[in-house]
Parts: structure tokens; sequence; C-alpha cells
């Protein structure tokens, strides 16, 4: 599966989750087969569409749910042969992907069955996805065309990297912590450890710490996105699908 991949490019986008309007909402990291690093960028839709729609062939990840819920959950069939020895008497306003995460034990937010009551990054995340559809994008795994989307969760993404651990918050420590986890996985991040390196008493003190080469959490989760994308097209054996097809399914990493 992996021939033919050179010309393709591996694609992570991040939503910004802040509510109102937003100039620079979307985050975007791109990789070529080789896991070289060939953009790191900011922009609106608008900017984050043209660069999509300008590949000749690619593999995109997003870490935003594709459409809100169908109920898929409260479907029985569908809730057994996913739960096979439980029974559910109640009614859950969940994906099964997401269901099933929680299940595993990672706190992931639930998207709700009707739009309106999504978060704005969700809504944000609904519009790019209907826009790509009319690109020729096709939904992981169909194996159709050169453009393919991929539905992903970063922080879900570091968590099953560190063997279903939860990544810390989103803070200093845990932008270095991300860094470095992506960087021992071969992506074009500087070594977080060299931070220390730079770390004086004197910058302590004022608090003038050297981060200038520590991405934002933003730019980490659309790196590790990117990472999921070329997994799904170079390396299918590593990767899970979770949760029902119909609905749409959440692409992470294989625990080895």
């Amino acid at each position: 599966m992996g021939m033919g991949k050179k010309g393709t490019t591996f694609i992570g986008v991040e939503i910004v989750r802040a509510s109102g309007r937003l100039r620079r909402a979307f985050v975007y990291t791109a990789l070529d087969a080789d896991l070289k690093l060939l953009a790191i960028c900011h922009g609106d839709i608008d900017e984050v569409l043209c660069y999509l729609g300008g590949q000749k062939s690619a593999y995109v990840a997003f870490n935003t749910p594709r459409a809100p819920n169908n109920g898929a959950l409260n479907n029985t069939g569908v809730y057994q042969s996913m739960f096979p020895f439980e029974l559910s008497s109640q009614k859950i306003n969940a994906r099964a992907c997401e269901y099933l995460l929680r299940k595993q034990g990672f706190k992931i937010e639930f998207t709700p069955d009707k739009p309106g009551d999504c978060p704005k990054w969700m809504q944000r995340g609904f519009k790019l996805y209907r826009h790509l559809e009319t690109f020729g994008f096709n939904a992981y795994p169909h194996q159709n065309g050169s453009h393919h989307s991929l539905e992903t969760r970063a922080e879900a993404i570091y968590w099953r990297l560190l063997q279903n651990h939860p990544p810390l918050p989103d803070s200093l420590e845990g932008r270095l912590q991300r860094q470095l986890i992506l960087h021992d996985h071969q992506l074009p991040v500087p070594d977080a450890m060299n931070f220390f390196l730079e770390v004086t008493r004197y910058k302590l003190m004022r608090g003038a710490l050297p981060d200038q080469d520590i991405l934002s959490i933003e730019e980490l989760n659309a790196m590790a996105a990117a990472y999921i994308a070329w997994q799904a097209a170079l390396h299918p054996d590593q990767i899970e699908l979770l949760g029902d097809p119909e609905e749409g399914q959440i692409i992470l990493p294989t625990i080895t």
C-alpha cells in the first residue's frame, strides 16, 4: 500500500477551540512521504481550503468530528455489535467511536446529534468536511481517488503513544512532553530536551524561558494528525479504526 505515495502530501488540521469569531481558526501541518516538513501554517477556512484543494494527492487528518452523531448507539444492533456483553436501555447522545473511547478510559468530548448544540470548533469542522467532499476527498478507508480525509483526535493519539497514559495538561510541560513524543516517532520537530540545556537561573527568575523552538499546542496537535494521515496511507497495520463506519470513525495508532 505504501507504493506510489511519493507525490502524496500528508496533512494534519487542528481547529482552535475558542468561541466567537476567529481570524485564524485553523492550524495545518504538511509532511511528505519521508516525514519531511512541507508546511506549518495558521489561517482562516479559505486559506486552509486553498491549500488542501491545491494538492494533487493528499491524505488529510482532522482533529474534529466529521458530523453530529446519527443515533447509531441507540440502535440495538449497532450497540450489541460493539458491546456484545452489555445491554443499554438509556439514550446516548454521542457517537459510537467516542463512547467506545470513553469505555477504554479516554475522556473524549461527545458530539451531540444537533449541529446547533455542538461547540463552535466542531461546527467549523463540519463546514470544512463538507467543502472537502466537493473537492473529491473520500472518507478513509475508501481507496478510490487520490484525495482522502480522516478523523482523529490529537490528545487520543498522545494517549495511545503513551500506552494509554493521559498526556500532561496544555501547559509548557505538556507541550514539551508532546514534542518529545513526536520527536521520538521521527516527526520533524526539534528535540525538546534542548530546552533544558538553555534554561539558566537568570532566565528562570525573569520568566524568559527559551521556548522559541517548542511548538504551540495547536501546531503539535496538527503535527500529530499529519502523522496519522501518513500512517493510514503507508502503514495501515499500525492504526485502528474505532466506531461505526456509517457514522464516522476515529483513527488512532495501535498500542505497541
